[in-house]
């Protein structure tokens, strides 16, 4: 048994149930592997009242010309299985000493809102990973996404409105095709801030405070690692790094050395994630232009798509037509909770023991990088 499966092992049952216990794990596992830590409070509440707040975590020396970066909660609900990796990694990591001239970065709950009242958007409803694009420039379209908006925000969320959904989709994706589909669907829309997979009309709270912590932490990084933690695309456990690098790029080729035949390219057709606007780890170029930046999302998979995607359209009636703290409410946060995380042994242990695996060879990579890359 590999050291990583059998720390995996004992640690897959310490995911947190929720936002609230998840920062207390994360607090509690990065002092304890003493890290430098910070928090930038959140101005809005959490389901339960409780604050909410983007921790920050460096280990290794301040002036470290390597760097690795892991972001949770970017996808708000998604943070109970980010959350869980990089408190199974600072656990690990206690005790012992990082390569030289390498230090780690951890931000806990990206978008912690969305976290605390497990949704993927954040307070405002914007997907803050269709959120980091140039709005002083024309805003990406999505034509495609008109046609089905309507459809998704139907006065009643019942079984027979659900049914009727799933027959309009189903017939889009054969009139359009599935990659056409999925691009409409999941690629960022711009136009409809009451919608599905939402961009919005500027900078979130989210992104500013990546920004903000990119300016102050990474500005001395000349090489950038960056581990993005996402669920709910793929085959149930399995992890896919999807790198949104250009096909051709220096980057891409890296990642494929350090982490193997899980990487894919969207740009190239090989994920099943579609090409998407705004994301939010590709901002990490163009914040710290200085540094050679590998980044990728760690995408484990949880249900099969249309349960996905349909625990999402769910969500977003409830929070635009329905009652957020009614029984139904708390009915459809399940229902979603379920599709981004799958409470179950063997899920928690392969996914854990994946990502662990993944931070140890991240690490290796940037050692085999020169200093000054």
């Amino acid at each position: 048994m590999t050291q990583a499966l059998s720390e995996a092992q004992d640690l897959a049952p310490d995911f947190a149930p929720d936002y609230a216990s998840a920062r207390a794990a994360f607090l509690d596992a990065a002092e304890k592997a003493g890290a430098k830590l910070e928090s930038r409070p959140h101005p809005r509440t959490g389901l339960q009242g409780e604050s909410l707040s983007l921790d920050v975590a460096w280990l290794g020396p301040r002036q470290a010309s390597r760097v690795l970066l892991s972001l949770s909660g970017t996808h708000g609900v998604e943070g109970l299985y980010g959350s869980g990796c990089q408190v199974a990694f600072l656990q690990q990591q206690a005790g012992r000493s990082l390569p030289p001239d390498t230090a780690v970065l951890l931000l806990h709950a990206l978008n912690p809102y969305g976290f605390s009242w497990l949704r993927r958007v954040n307070e405002d409803n914007i997907d803050i990973n269709r959120n980091y694009i140039n709005f002083q420039a024309s805003r990406p379209e999505n034509e495609a996404y008109n046609e089905v908006h309507a459809w998704l925000l139907p006065a009643q969320w019942t079984p027979d409105t659900h049914a009727v959904l799933l027959a309009q989709v189903q017939e889009f994706m054969q009139r359009v095709g599935p990659q056409a589909a999925a691009r409409a669907l999941s690629g960022g829309q711009y136009r409809h801030a009451d919608g599905i997979f939402y961009g919005g009309q500027a900078l979130c709270w989210s992104n500013q405070q990546l920004a903000a912590v990119a300016q102050s932490h990474l500005q001395q990084a000349r090489s950038l690692c960056v581990l993005d933690h996402h669920t709910g695309l793929g085959p149930t456990g399995h992890t896919e790094l999807i790198c949104r690098h250009a096909p051709d790029s220096r980057a891409l080729a890296l990642a494929r050395q350090w982490w193997g035949g899980d990487v894919t390219s969207p740009a190239s057709g090989e994920s099943a994630s579609a090409v998407i606007d705004g994301n939010v780890r590709m901002a990490l170029g163009a914040l710290c232009p200085q540094a050679l930046v590998v980044a990728v999302a760690l995408e484990v998979g949880t249900q099969p798509q249309q349960q996905v995607m349909f625990s999402l359209f769910a969500d977003n009636w409830l929070h635009q037509r329905g009652d957020p703290l009614s029984a139904q409410g708390a009915q459809i946060r399940q229902q979603v909770r379920d599709a981004f995380f799958v409470d179950t042994p063997a899920w928690r242990t392969r996914s854990l023991t994946r990502a662990l695996e993944i931070y140890q060879q991240s690490l290796q990579g940037l050692q085999a990088l020169p200093a000054a890359a």
